[in-house]
Formats: C-alpha cells, sequence, structure tokens
C-alpha cells in the first residue's frame, strides 16, 4: 500500500522506541550536614524533555499528581505519585511508590530503595530523567 492508496488513518505510526541507559550511582558521594545540596532532576527523554525541578527539601516527589514536585503531566505512563527521591543522611535515594508501570534504573526494575548520585539516569514512563544535586 503507498501513502496515496491510503487515508491518514489507515498510515501505521513508527513504533516508539525506550532508550535505557546503565548508570552507576556514586555512593561514595556523601553530603556533609554543614554542606547543603539541592535535589535537582531534569528531563531528558520523553514527551516533557527539557523540563527540570529542584526542591532545597530532603524529598522530590515525581507523578502525574498535582502535588508532585516535578508535574509530569503529559505521560499517560506515570502515576499520580510515581516516585521520588529522598536526601538521607547525606546520601541520595530513589523510591518507587508503588506505581502501576514502575520506575527503572537501565533494564532493572526498582523494588526497594536505591542508592543514586549524580549523573543516575532512570525512566518512569516513557520519561527519562537525569539526577544532578548542586
Amino acid at each position: 500500500m503507498t501513502p496515496e492508496d491510503s487515508s491518514p488513518d489507515q498510515l501505521e505510526s513508527p513504533p516508539i522506541e525506550t532508550v535505557r541507559y546503565r548508570v552507576r550511582p556514586r555512593p561514595d558521594l556523601r553530603i556533609g550536614s554543614d554542606q547543603r545540596v539541592d535535589i535537582r532532576l531534569e528531563v531528558v527523554g520523553g514527551p516533557m524533555d527539557g523540563v527540570t525541578a529542584r526542591v532545597s527539601a530532603d524529598e522530590l516527589t515525581i507523578g502525574r499528581g498535582a502535588k508532585s514536585d516535578l508535574l509530569l503531566v503529559h505521560d499517560p505512563l506515570v502515576s499520580a505519585r510515581h516516585a521520588r527521591i529522598i536526601r538521607d543522611e547525606g546520601r541520595f535515594w530513589l523510591e518507587d511508590l508503588e506505581s502501576q508501570n514502575g520506575t527503572y534504573i537501565g533494564d532493572q526494575r526498582i523494588q526497594e530503595r536505591t542508592l543514586i548520585g549524580p549523573g543516575t539516569v532512570f525512566i518512569l514512563g516513557s520519561t527519562c530523567l537525569e539526577f544532578m544535586p548542586e
């Protein structure tokens, strides 16, 4: 079938491919109590590419719900309360909040609180995010 023979409804769109990255966290990065580092995330792939969020608090929540610090409203595969990053004793942890589609670092779905460091890339739905504390 050629494009001339078909209506726009019959044309197939190319499949969307998600690229997954494997980045090792730096567990040696420990921020002392005298140093305050903001939690910062940047969307590096997906429907909201380029969006960033930064908080000075000890927690940053991610989801489609209005109470999220990073609101991913254009990704229908992201839950209302999907995941969060927590600062605990100078280290940063990624935690899935029992989302339907999971949170991934590389090809690995995280099942529990997972240590992350600068440059860690993770995936929620079809959104790829990079953790960049500053």
